[in-house]
């Protein structure tokens, strides 16, 4: 199965789950980002002659889909992808679990505050669930 640039242990098809957990870590400086990817967008579309609407499946940009964060983007730009590595921590057949599992992972590894050694912040992570704290 092509994941494109994501690394899992194990073989699994997309279409039987609904988004999965990621952790991004840039070899250089051991800095983190941790995220969550949805593997398909659900839409509809006006039809013709209906009242109601066609609703579909499009597959979303997962296999060379980056971050949400401005910043790291713009480290992955002046550094190269061959500085990350793209690891998917967890599957999810639910947007709840999906949504709830990365707000976890994020408050257990402390993304706010935590440091290196060098007291640069160790994750690119500024929101925890959309939240500015």
């Amino acid at each position: 199965m092509d994941l494109g640039h994501w690394e899992f242990p194990h073989e699994f098809k997309t279409e039987e789950w609904f988004g999965f957990v990621y952790r991004i870590i840039e070899l250089n400086t051991g800095r983190m980002y941790l995220g969550k990817k949805q593997f398909y967008s659900n839409l509809t579309k006006a039809v013709k002659g209906r009242k109601n609407r066609k609703h579909f499946k499009k597959e979303s940009n997962w296999r060379t889909y980056t971050s949400s964060s401005t910043e790291l983007n713009k480290a992955i730009e002046q550094y190269g992808k061959d500085n990350y590595r793209f690891q998917i921590v967890s599957l999810h057949k639910t947007k709840g679990s999906l949504h709830y599992r990365e707000v976890e992972v994020q408050i257990m590894e402390d993304v706010l505050r935590t440091k290196l050694p060098s007291g640069i912040r160790k994750y690119y992570n500024g929101f925890i669930s959309a939240v500015k704290f």
